[in-house]
């Protein structure tokens, strides 16, 4: 006994250990995927599909069936259709369904199913005993599917009803078929006879839940396609293709949720509508749609985040007409897809200080070979070398066919869409006459199309008549007829356009091939831009800006001392030679300030000077024109290198100098006005690294918006003078508040410094020179 009882003992602590330790498995395998279901794991990126094996096709009418129909009955309460029948044999129904529109061919089961009762609760045909069917009741039915006979007068079984219309009996037809092909035209068309050997009159009901009565096939009968990729943003757009024999219309809803996952493992369909911290965006009804291969309507949505670069999946649930309104999903998709990073650059602008310490190191071997620097030259020049680094930070990435958001608008030539005459139009013609050129740029079968008509319909009642409007459509292998549907609806209210293959004049634009809008003032600079669309508060906005120099101010020059600190590398030039005394000869108050504002002025102007003049009509071409500017700034940097100073600076200097009062240039010699307006010359460049468009959009383009403007730019070309003056001055204030130091640092550095600010301003030129030609001047040239 003992024996038996420690065996069942032991018998039981093996169980309860066996429990726990399945306890702890379920655990620790359910807890990953609490929130998730589906079958296997998936391993990579993809479509996963769960679909129903079952199709059915209800009978549909009130008395006297009409047709059968996809629509699964959800009326409660008594049927909304029927058939009557009386004791005796006849055919009852002979339905079709609409024809199908795709070809399937599938394999599966295919059922009928009936439900029938008498008017009344009795048992009259019941009481009859069955003998030799007496009182019983059974159906023939025949299906055909097209050309094919599935069901061919199988019977069947006998009943003797005994209910009425809230308890009908169900009876049952089944069939198999194989390989059975469904092809565009095609209806199921179902025949029903009946043998009612009861005199009490019977009914065939449909249309309820509780009775829902019709034909069901089983089969991949349902092919629907999920897809998603992602523009040059990171916007994300959507595809969902609804394919069934019996068109699009077989679908009847569907929400998708955008979720990050951490790998393919975990994307699944989750078992509950995702939070909002938890998907990253929530779509249900289609932002547009477009036609696909086969003449096939895809429903497009358009992503309001960029994506960085990770794992997505776009988690589906899809209710079909057919499918049963008590369950939630009837088709549930997950497309798994990876976002990957944009193309590595060759170089980055950190690589730059590898280029400035080994210009110092070599410049200071290259003047040390002619008399040994003191240690403070070597610490001010060393201090150069490392806050050149701070306007190299504004300097582009190295990368094929690289753009940036302020430059001009690509000069291009593009053909109409052929419902537009299908001419050529160039960016000057999109104008008309008009000051300002709102343009849309859309990938073919993009929703964001309609999204900018709209935008662009109220903005246009907004804005006058000085705006114009226009659209790009652009993409791989852009076909006209992609967008013929779009451009029946636009119904030629503005141009639109055919961009060239592979996308080569979106591609610079600051957007790339993707939807985006971008506002171009009358100078042919782009003003600003939007990803996606712009609102029509904001092409408002924008458009007013553009002749007032888009945002382009003369405060901006400011900004480049504090906080930016870009012009700090100058103060190692604005260190006086000489403690500044009272003049000896009487002069107007403020004339060292004004003096020193002046030749900052005049430095600044010899830079700003040509480039505003430029801008009003070359802005087309302003690739070739900043490569005009680069290879200047090369010359420049050069000659300050090698001569310590600046020719055209130097002769502009002196000519302006010579004509000043005699007491002025006793007191402020020539070799201090030169530096005052050497350095307004480097402040006119850090501020073109920093703004590229300060002057061309700032003054040229909105000069060449009116008449008014014309004035108004040399205001503000004035205005721009003056704070480079500014700069100057609060540069030589900041080099003079060391006092003796100050000076003595000047008079150590006074021809080195410039010397290696020439050598490292030229290896800037070459950095700009390079992503000139590789960027701008090429897409100008071959794009």
């Amino acid at each position: 006994m003992r024996a038996e009882r420690g065996g069942r003992g032991g018998a039981r602590t093996s169980s309860l250990l066996a429990g726990s330790v399945l306890l702890l498995l379920l655990m620790l395998f359910a807890s990953p995927v609490a929130a998730q279901i589906g079958g296997d794991i998936p391993d990579s990126a993809g479509t996963t599909w769960d679909l129903p094996d079952s199709h059915g096709f209800y009978i549909n009418g009130t008395e006297g069936a009409s047709s059968l129909e996809r629509l699964h009955p959800i009326a409660t309460g008594q049927p909304m259709g029927f058939v009557q029948f009386n004791s005796g044999s006849s055919t009852i129904l002979e339905i079709s369904s609409a024809p199908a529109t795709e070809t399937v061919t599938v394999s599966g089961d295919a059922s009928v199913w009936l439900y029938a009762s008498l008017l009344s609760k009795n048992t009259l045909c019941r009481g009859m005993g069955g003998v030799f069917g007496a009182g019983e009741t059974s159906f023939t039915v025949w299906l055909d599917v097209g050309n094919t006979v599935v069901i061919d007068g199988e019977d069947t079984e006998q009943v003797a009803l005994d209910t009425d219309w809230t308890d009908p009996h169900e009876f049952f037809v089944n069939t198999s078929y194989l390989n059975l092909t469904i092809s565009p035209g095609d209806v199921i068309t179902l025949t029903v006879d009946v043998t009612h050997a009861c005199f009490q009159d019977g009914r065939l009901w449909w249309g309820v839940y509780h009775a829902p009565s019709g034909v069901e096939l089983t089969g991949d009968l349902l092919q629907p396609e999920l897809s998603a990729k992602t523009d040059t943003n990171g916007i994300p757009r959507i595809e969902f293709i609804p394919i069934s024999p019996w068109g699009a219309e077989d679908y009847a809803w569907q929400i998708l949720d955008l979720v990050e996952i951490d790998d393919w493992g975990s994307g699944r369909h989750l078992s509950s509508m995702p939070s909002e911290d938890v998907h990253i965006e929530h779509f249900e009804i289609p932002h547009g749609t477009r036609i696909v291969e086969a003449n096939r309507t895809a429903l497009t949505w358009l992503g309001n985040i960029s994506l960085p670069p990770g794992k997505y999946m776009i988690d589906t649930c899809i209710t079909i007409d057919a499918g049963d309104v008590n369950e939630k999903c009837h088709i549930i998709g997950v497309h798994r897809f990876e976002v990957l990073p944009g193309p590595t650059p060759w170089l980055g602008p950190g690589w730059f200080w590898v280029m400035s310490l080994a210009t110092m190191v070599a410049f200071m071997s290259w003047r040390m070979r002619e008399r040994f620097l003191p240690w403070p030259t070597l610490v001010l020049l060393l201090a150069l070398a490392l806050l050149v680094m701070i306007p190299a930070s504004t300097l582009p990435e190295l990368e094929a066919q690289s753009t940036r958001d302020e430059a001009a608008a690509p000069s291009f030539s593009l053909l109409s869409h052929p419902s537009q005459g299908g001419g050529a139009q160039s960016l000057s013609d999109l104008y008309g006459g008009k000051h300002t050129l709102v343009l849309g740029v859309f990938d073919a079968g993009s929703p964001g199309a309609e999204q900018q008509k709209r935008d662009f319909d109220n903005a246009s009642g907004r804005v006058g008549d000085d705006v114009a409007f226009a659209q790009i459509v652009t993409g791989e292998g852009i076909r006209a007829v992609d967008v013929d549907s779009y451009a029946a609806l636009l119904n030629g209210s503005w141009p639109l356009l055919m961009d060239e293959a592979g996308g080569d004049v979106a591609r610079q634009f600051p957007m790339g091939i993707a939807d985006g809008v971008v506002v171009i003032d009358a100078g042919g600079f782009i003003s600003s831009w939007s990803p996606g669309t712009m609102s029509q508060d904001s092409i408002v906005a924008a458009t007013e800006e553009t002749s007032r120099g888009s945002g382009q101010s003369m405060f901006l020059l400011f900004t480049l001392l504090l906080p930016s600190l870009l012009l700090l590398p100058l103060v190692s030039m604005s260190f006086p030679l000489r403690r500044t005394d009272p003049p000896d000869t009487p002069l107007i108050p403020g004339a060292g300030l004004i003096g020193t504002m002046g030749a900052g002025a005049l430095g600044f102007a010899v830079w700003a000077l040509p480039v505003a003049l430029l801008s009003p009509f070359l802005g087309g071409q302003w690739a070739f024109v900043e490569l005009g500017l680069v290879i200047w700034l090369g010359w420049q940097s050069v000659s300050l290198a090698i001569r310590g100073e600046i020719p055209e600076l130097k002769l502009v200097s002196g000519l302006v100098h010579s004509r000043l009062p005699q007491g002025y240039r006793d007191w402020r010699h020539r070799i201090e006005f030169d530096r005052d307006v050497l350095l307004g010359g480097w402040v006119a460049w850090i501020s073109w690294f920093a703004h590229p468009l300060l002057i061309p959009q700032g003054v040229g383009a909105v000069a060449a918006a009116s008449m008014v403007g014309i004035l108004l730019a040399v205001l503000k070309f004035v205005g721009f003078l003056v704070m480079a003056g500014l700069m100057v001055l609060i540069l030589r204030g900041i080099g003079a508040m060391l006092g003796p130091i100050g000076r003595m640092l000047g008079n150590l550095g006074h021809e080195e410094v410039p010397r290696l600010w020439g050598c490292l301003a030229f290896c800037l030129a070459l950095w700009w020179l390079a992503w000139m030609l590789t960027g701008p001047v090429w897409n100008a040239t071959f794009a």
